[in-house]
């Protein structure tokens, strides 16, 4: 299994035991689902816990239940509702851009790839902050940076409609991630 960790913070931000695409070899996307999970299963969302045998008399409703999409629930990701400030955003991803094409330089990449970076990365910043598409967005951090650990990647979860409903989908720049393999 690969597992995706921010190069900055060591955030471990997804893996891929979820679908995934990289998308202009610039933005790894992973699909994501809606799931309850209890005492360690799995059940898709809308499922009610307490049919699966468990009655809520007999202390059922004591459970510890979590819902949520799996990838933020299986990553430990924290949701950061202040970047759903449009302005607030844009400071954000302005700086985090500096700081990955600092990192491809000392990291050797050439010339070339960074301008090909800066080229792209602009043109999908500009894509998210439309209207319409921004407000389908929520924002996610990992674990250390929610400590106050670094300042790294923050997550960008997208719902999109599909023939199944509303899907969300992560999407990370794959310049500043690390894969290990596990």
């Amino acid at each position: 299994m690969l597992v995706f960790k921010d190069v900055f913070t060591d955030d471990e931000l997804c893996s891929d035991s979820f679908p995934m695409k990289l998308v202009d070899g610039l933005i790894w996307e992973f699909k994501g689902r809606h799931v309850v999970r209890k005492e360690g299963d799995i059940v898709l969302d809308g499922a009610n816990p307490s049919a699966e045998g468990e009655d809520m008399e007999d202390g059922g409703a004591d459970e510890n239940v979590e819902r949520g999409i799996d990838f933020v629930l299986n990553h430990r990701l924290q949701e950061m509702n202040v970047y759903e400030d449009k302005k607030m955003f844009q400071g954000y991803i302005k700086e985090f851009m500096k700081k990955i094409i600092d990192h491809m330089q000392k990291t050797g990449k050439s010339e070339d790839d960074i301008n090909g970076f800066k080229k792209n990365i602009q043109a999908w910043v500009v894509s998210l902050l439309k209207p319409e598409r921004f407000k389908k967005l929520a924002f996610y951090i990992g674990e250390r940076m929610a400590e106050g650990r670094g300042e790294g990647q923050v997550a960008i979860v997208e719902y999109r409609d599909e023939t199944e409903g509303e899907v969300p989908y992560l999407m990370l720049v794959k310049e500043a991630l690390i894969e290990e393999k596990y």
